[in-house]
């Protein structure tokens, strides 16, 4: 199943990042590693390597909306546990994004 851009699992979870995520992303952003800590990093959770990216506003610091559909300000370097995200009819995210109406139409 293609991606509807419901935005359901950039609310409903919290990315977890390890240290070569961020890297990415703080060069990709053009910040340094204590301008990350201070406006992404969520420290009420930290495990081994990984860290969570905080939520703010009711999801993900790095989600938008625009028109209607979930937008990643980093997709070119989003965290691996986001790019390991499959969608399907299987998750419950997916449904629920279903049944709010916030899908992408399709391109037939």
């Amino acid at each position: 199943m293609e991606c509807r851009r419901c935005g359901v699992c950039c609310t409903s979870h919290q990315a977890f990042v390890t240290t070569a995520d961020i890297e990415r992303i703080t060069a990709y952003l053009g910040i340094t590693t204590e301008e990350w800590d201070r406006l992404y990093d969520d420290s009420r959770w930290r495990y081994s390597e990984y860290r969570l990216i905080r939520h703010e506003g009711g999801g993900c610091a790095f989600l938008r909306f625009e028109k209607g559909l979930a937008a990643c300000e980093i997709h070119e370097v989003k965290p691996a546990c986001c790019e390991a995200w499959q969608p399907g009819p299987e998750r419950t995210e997916c449904r629920e994004g279903m049944r709010m109406g916030r899908v992408r139409p399709s391109s037939a």
